[in-house]
């Protein structure tokens, strides 16, 4: 290692010399002689699983309110988010700077009731109603910036609630309960008919249960949480429980395939109330 990456062994006595020590970490491993043979091959494009990956992990630590977790994914995250300014320095020109600085103007911009002379906003409703007016303001449409990528369960919450602050939303939670109910009931009248082997009918039941998860998803949001964090809490549950009876089986010898449906709704039960 040359003398001008010593200072990467160094300890950082300042946030800013520890992210200047990290830019210099990212450019020793891309370094053409000296660099890592794996960095140096990375792309934008191939940064893309990973940085969804380390954000997910990051996500889940947070869920899960973990300070060894969140600070070990958030190093993953942050080192991804680093070198991806280094690879976007070489291919379009900007980097690390520039993109600091984009995100400095964007917040003053998007908060006028701070830096700007906009009056006071006492809530954090009227916080998002300004956001959103000024983001409309680029000629943008109100779903125009809900990520495509994003998990069916999030990016529909994100979508209803954008177009929830237009007026565009039922009135009460009794509403959208009715709208499930109603949604429920063509999918009933869809599974009725059989014949699910048949594309045409495939396409029929998609579409209804996709109206039904909708509907299930807008509920959740009028109550005040997101359908994906309930579904994940969901899950996790499933798992609990079915790691439970696992492990009541395996006290006997036994696996969950040698016993029949009856003896495994029963440890089910049990498992709900251990």
């Amino acid at each position: 290692m040359t003398q001008k990456f010593a200072k990467i062994f160094a300890s950082s006595p300042t946030d800013e010399a520890a992210l200047t020590r990290l830019e210099l970490l990212v450019e020793a491993l891309l370094d053409p002689e000296k660099g890592c043979p794996w960095d140096k091959e990375q792309t934008t494009y191939s940064l893309t699983e990973s940085i969804l990956e380390e954000t997910f992990e990051l996500r889940e630590a947070l869920l899960a309110d973990q300070a060894a977790g969140v600070l070990e994914e958030a190093v993953d995250a942050i080192f991804n988010l680093i070198f991806l300014t280094r690879l976007t320095r070489k291919k379009w020109g900007f980097g690390l700077k520039e993109i600091l600085d984009a995100v400095i103007d964007k917040m003053i911009q998007r908060h006028p009731h701070v830096f700007g002379e906009a009056p006071e906003i006492k809530d954090s409703e009227g916080v998002l109603r300004q956001w959103h007016q000024i983001k409309r303001q680029k000629g943008q449409g109100v779903l125009a910036t809900v990520p495509v990528d994003l998990p069916a369960l999030t990016r529909c919450h994100r979508l209803s609630s954008k177009a929830a602050r237009v007026g565009f939303d039922w009135e009460s939670v009794a509403a959208v309960r009715k709208a499930l109910e109603l949604e429920l009931a063509e999918l009933d009248e869809e599974i009725a008919l059989g014949n699910f082997n048949d594309p045409q009918r495939q396409e029929r039941l998609r579409h209804e249960l996709g109206d039904t998860l909708m509907a299930t998803a807008n509920l959740a949001r009028r109550l005040g949480f997101s359908g994906e964090k309930a579904l994940a809490e969901a899950n996790n549950r499933f798992v609990t429980r079915f790691n439970w009876l696992e492990n009541r089986l395996s006290e006997k010898g036994l696996k969950p395939e040698q016993v029949d449906l009856a003896e495994l709704e029963r440890l089910w039960q049990e498992a709900k109330k251990s």
